[in-house]
């Protein structure tokens, strides 16, 4: 989701943690570059009340996303940092407007920033600690964001520990408020690796209940398993 559901998809692919002491940066940037390194085909859908059917192509350190209502979009991803670019039907990129970023994509809970998962290149990863999240093992990592771009002022990551892949994100607003949140709950192999890459999750819209955060609404990200052939003209 990398820079989404990039990034990165989010999109996602993630690796398994090789690092045997719990550093925070370390882990983020290895889920961060296991993505610059796949090369596959995702097909999927985005469910909500509806389908809206998504397909990502990771090549080389780039990914492209297209969507159902014929929108596509670009990102360039790097070791340190991403570069989020529409995509027009005749191959030419531009800037991705930052007041898009928080807009829904086809009334669903899934913004571009979510499905990009640009919050995994914020500076400054802090690890919080270790806590079981939906019977997994895993380390609990802050992220603040230091801009003003996005919805996202500070998000928490749960990496797992036997994948290296996150597992849970809770995003914050400026006011400390959590309004959005991501579960991971399947994940599948990439063939012709050691990789894992997401196969469902699940995106949750938050709402405060007197005090009290429950969800308001959900959306389910849902991709088939992985095609290893490479698509014909991917912009680099």
């Amino acid at each position: 989701m990398k820079a989404f559901l990039a990034a990165t998809l989010f999109a996602a692919a993630v690796a398994p943690l090789r690092a045997q002491a719990p550093d925070a940066a370390r882990m983020i940037r290895s889920i961060r570059l296991s993505a610059t390194v796949q090369q596959m085909n995702l097909n999927g859908v985005i469910r909500k009340d509806a389908k809206v059917p998504i397909t990502m192509f990771v090549r080389d350190g780039n990914m492209q996303f297209y969507l159902g209502n014929n929108e596509r979009f670009h990102i360039r991803l790097g070791d340190e940092k991403c570069e989020l670019l529409t995509l027009d039907d005749k191959g030419k990129t531009a800037a991705f407007p930052v007041s898009k970023l928080a807009a829904p994509i086809a009334g669903t809970d899934v913004t571009y920033e979510d499905l990009t998962l640009r919050f995994l290149y914020w500076p400054g990863a802090k690890l919080e600690g270790e806590e079981k999240v939906n019977g997994a093992d895993c380390y609990r990592i802050a992220l603040t964001n230091p801009g003003n771009d996005g919805a996202f002022a500070k998000v928490y990551v749960w990496v797992h520990k036997q994948y290296g892949a996150f597992w849970q994100v809770r995003a914050h607003d400026r006011a400390g408020k959590p309004i959005k949140e991501f579960q991971v709950n399947k994940v599948m192999k990439v063939p012709g690796g050691e990789g894992y890459t997401i196969k469902q999750m699940r995106v949750n819209t938050l709402e405060d209940k007197g005090g009290e955060y429950r969800t308001k609404s959900i959306t389910y990200i849902e991709f088939d398993e992985p095609d290893i052939k490479g698509p014909k003209g991917l912009r680099k």
